[in-house]
């Protein structure tokens, strides 16, 4: 239990300065539409993602039969298709390059296509290389 609440302690931390904490999968979304960069894919990814892991991370916060935790499913659900959206859009592009999606570990493809447009992986958040 301490060393969940430490790893959700540092990703409250790091989430603070997220200006996206805020908005739902839609909202993201709708703020992501008109952006076409393989920049604003990967920014739009990288956020999902993290949304993803953040809000996923509550989820053992709430008994399986309450309100707050089919709530908190629903949106982790969100994320997760919208984490589907990009990294679809992703691999299109990648995919036009001449690169081969594996099935399995699509992370080895994924990786250098966010390093390329500004993020590390690390613990499977994505950090942008500048912080």
């Amino acid at each position: 239990l301490c060393d969940r609440r430490q790893r959700q302690m540092c990703i409250r931390d790091r989430m603070i300065n997220n200006p996206f904490t805020d908005k739902s999968p839609a909202e993201i979304q709708s703020c992501f539409a008109d952006r076409n960069t393989e920049k604003d894919l990967a920014d739009a990814y990288a956020v999902s993602s993290n949304m993803f892991w953040w809000t996923a991370d509550n989820i053992d916060d709430y008994d399986e039969d309450t309100l707050e935790y089919r709530t908190v499913c629903a949106v982790t659900d969100g994320w997760a298709a919208l984490i589907d959206v990009y990294q679809s859009r992703i691999f299109a592009i990648l995919i036009k390059e001449g690169i081969r999606i594996p099935e399995t570990a699509q992370i080895h493809v994924l990786l250098p296509f966010m390093e390329q447009n500004g993020y590390i992986c690390h613990s499977g958040w994505w950090y942008p290389e500048n912080e």
